[in-house]
Parts: C-alpha cells; structure tokens; sequence
C-alpha cells in the first residue's frame, strides 16, 4: 500500500501543476472584457483655430462654427471648444453666438456655449441690434433656436429686459423670458 501511495503523491502533484499552468495561461491570455479605453473620456483629436461648416443642397454655408481650440471625444462622439463662436446669415438675420467655452454634441445639432455667452442679432428688416448676454445657451442649429436657464439680459435697440430662462426663435423672432422679468422698453414716435 506504501509503495502504490509513493507512485500516486509524484502523479498528483504533476497533475496540480499541469492544471494550474493551463489555468494561468488561459487568464493571461483572455482577451479584455470590451475595449477599457472605449470607456474613458480621452481626446483622440485636437486642432487649432478650426472651422466646421455646414452646408445645404447647393454647396451654400447654412452656418459656421469656429474655435480656437476644439479638442474631439471618441466616447460620446463630441467636441469641446475654447472660445466658440457661431455664426449665421440669411436673409431674414445675421446671427452670431460666443462664449468663453463650449461643447457640441456627435451629429453637430446641439451647441452648449459656457461663460460670457453674447447672442448678437445683427439689424436688418427694420428689426434693432439685439444682444443677449448669459452664463450658459443651449442652441439647436437647425431648429435656429437658443435657450438658457440662467439669468439673461436682453437688450434691443434701446430697450433692456432681464430675467431667468429664455427661449429665442430666429424665425420668428420670438423671445420668451420664463421668470423673474424687468425692463425698460423705448417707444419710437412715430
């Protein structure tokens, strides 16, 4: 019986060692679970004084969205920009959007513009120079409309609002602020 257990200790033990280098092979062969730095926020682009334009049909500009710095995301597809500006023009308004700091979203639809945001309608059509001044604007480029939740002032030709929240169509010219209004309006005579 002695001997049989001689035998069979040598046998075991080269089994537990074959078991175990299968094993530590197989770990350290394994393939990562998805890829780690898909998840992590990292720039994989950075460019300087960069122009984005979008054009329609006919190979016209619809807008232009320019940046000192514009640094590309590949997690979420996005682009954040220093010192930002969107810009504008057709026949009924020439629009132009800047801030210190912004961010657009993968399909370019959605601009968040940050810190010292001036909206600035140039005049036309018998409409007054209107400016916009906020913390933060959320504009939806194709929509041509800007809102922000922040404190606003506002001020059109010789006339200033200020208030919390607005909404702003370029089409229409509609401006809607939410809460907390004042103004001073000035009246032409006619």
């Amino acid at each position: 019986m002695k001997s049989r257990l001689n035998h069979l200790l040598p046998v075991t033990l080269m089994f537990l060692i074959g078991a175990m280098t299968l094993w530590l092979r197989f770990t350290m062969e394994a393939p990562p679970a998805g890829d780690p730095g898909k998840n992590r926020h990292e720039p994989d682009g950075i460019a300087e004084n960069v122009t984005i334009a979008r054009m329609d049909e006919r190979g016209d500009a619809q807008y232009h969205v320019s940046a000192t710095r514009m640094v590309h995301y590949p997690d979420n597809d996005s682009m954040e920009l220093t010192a930002p500006k969107f810009h504008r023009t057709d026949a009924n308004a020439d629009l132009t959007v800047v801030a210190d700091h912004g961010t657009i979203n993968q399909e370019v639809q959605e601009a968040r513009f940050n810190d010292n945001v001036e909206l600035v309608r140039r005049p036309s059509n018998g409409k007054d120079l209107l400016t916009i001044r906020t913390q933060y604007m959320l504009v939806f480029m194709d929509r041509e409309t800007a809102r922000t939740d922040r404190d606003v002032l506002i001020v059109n030709g010789a006339s200033t609002l200020t208030g919390t929240g607005m909404e702003y169509e370029k089409q229409t010219g509609k401006l809607t602020l939410l809460s907390a209004v004042k103004g001073n309006f000035h009246v032409q005579k006619k």
